[in-house]
């Protein structure tokens, strides 16, 4: 009796214990975002920086090494870069009042217009549907920016995190490990690797898609002599983030600002970016995502219209990496079960 009321007293310490650190960690859930940020920063930069290592550097100068890579190139590329879109977004920046003036005379055309009763009625709902559809388009993204701005310092607080969790990288591991029992630190590790793998896997691909994407789009608008190439480009490669959907959601921009010059260069870019969508969906994301992941392209499109109901944007953006590693702890369960 007295063995049973000694247990029951420590689980329900244990959860009292467990009830009272996830209310801290939820309390202190902006320092907790800064070390998960940081320690993604940590993992994507764990490769190259034992990379430098191999060649004869210490970790502190390895670290050091790659985020003199990192900020070198990305000086570089806005070194190039800047300049011309800037110079692009001004001139699409000037474009706006003359079109706001020209959809605000379309606007009094139509007002003007005696429709029927309730075509009228029809026209009317629309029109206020779309006007709260903007409303609310535009209240969400100064609330994004706003939001952005308020976490602005765990932004710069994850680069310096990350180079304290990469310096002592395996002994945070290994501390971690130390934890867990033999059997499960074993079972753990297999897992984390094969999850590892997948997610290198898919962020090489991603990558390379994304560039693939971005450099024919921005070519096509080149070649059909659209002003904005380089916006249009960089656009549509941002936008490919969400693999399938993403050439839908840059050609919109693109679309728009080729039919700010006339309607044939509209149509044209309409053209190239089917062009480039059935090229991506059919062949360059199937063959570098999809076989790299050992995944079906239905599972991938399962995987995104999911994450998508589930989370938004966000979900579509990391829907297929969670899904890869869901199907590598749920086969290695599957596999333990039947073992048994």
């Amino acid at each position: 009796m007295g063995s049973l009321r000694a247990k029951v007293i420590r689980y329900i310490l244990f959860f009292v214990v467990l009830a009272g650190t996830v209310y801290f960690l939820y309390v202190v859930r902006d320092v907790v975002l800064s070390f998960l940020i940081g320690g993604l920063v940590a993992y994507f930069l764990y490769r190259p920086v034992r990379f430098f290592e191999n060649r004869g550097l210490k970790r502190v100068w390895a670290i050091a090494a790659v985020y003199l890579v990192f900020l070198g190139s990305i000086a570089t590329i806005l070194w190039f870069a800047i300049p011309d879109l800037a110079k692009q977004l001004g001139d699409v920046g000037e474009m706006f009042p003359a079109y706001a003036d020209q959809a605000q005379r379309i606007a009094e055309q139509m007002d003007g217009v005696n429709l029927p009763g309730k075509l009228d009625a029809i026209v009317q709902e629309n029109t206020a549907k779309i006007e709260d559809y903007l409303y609310k388009g535009l209240k969400g993204f100064v609330s994004g920016v706003y939001i952005f701005l308020s976490k602005i310092l765990i932004v710069i607080f994850a680069p310096i995190l990350a180079f304290y969790i990469l310096k002592d990288w395996e002994e945070i591991r290994d501390a971690f490990l130390k934890i867990l029992s033999p059997s499960i630190r074993s079972d753990l590790t297999l897992i984390a690797t094969d999850i590892d793998r997948v997610l290198v896997e898919f962020f090489k691909g991603h990558m390379l898609v994304l560039f693939i994407v971005g450099i024919l789009t921005g070519v096509a608008a080149l070649i059909i002599g659209i002003k904005f190439a380089l916006l249009i480009g960089i656009i549509a490669g941002i936008t490919n983030l969400i693999p399938y959907f993403g050439p839908f959601l840059g050609g919109i921009p693109a679309v728009a600002l080729a039919f700010s010059q006339s309607s044939k260069s509209a149509i044209y870019m309409t053209l190239s970016i089917l062009v480039i969508q059935q090229l991506e969906s059919n062949i360059i994301t199937p063959k570098i995502i999809g076989d790299r992941l050992g995944m079906h392209p239905l599972l991938i499109v399962f995987a995104l219209l999911a994450g998508g109901k589930i989370l938004g944007i966000w979900g579509m953006l990391f829907a297929v990496p969670i899904t890869a590693a869901l199907k590598i702890i749920l086969s290695f369960a599957y596999l333990k079960l039947i073992e048994q």
